[in-house]
């Protein structure tokens, strides 16, 4: 008899940092009692102060900076926030 092993597959959600300067902005709305504000940010100005990169790109220099060393490895939160905040 085959014993059958159940693998739960979690969705990993990906973050993405991009820089967005305030002359992007454009207030269109408020809504106070959800604390909310509707604004339109133009796409001109993402562009000109994100430079893009092609995943290709990311992944070389990752690897590139595992190859030479240049990684921290920490067992606790503390010392990773610790790390990055000095």
């Amino acid at each position: 008899m085959e014993t059958q092993t159940v693998t739960k597959h979690s969705k990993k959600t990906r973050e993405a940092m991009i820089n967005i300067p305030l002359s992007a902005f454009h207030y269109l709305a408020q809504y106070p009692r959800e604390k909310k504000i509707v604004v339109e940010i133009a796409v001109n100005a993402l562009k000109r102060v994100n430079r893009a990169e092609t995943l290709d790109e990311i992944i070389n220099e990752a690897r590139l900076d595992y190859a030479l060393g240049n990684y921290t490895t920490h067992k606790t939160a503390k010392s990773l926030i610790a790390a990055l905040e000095s």
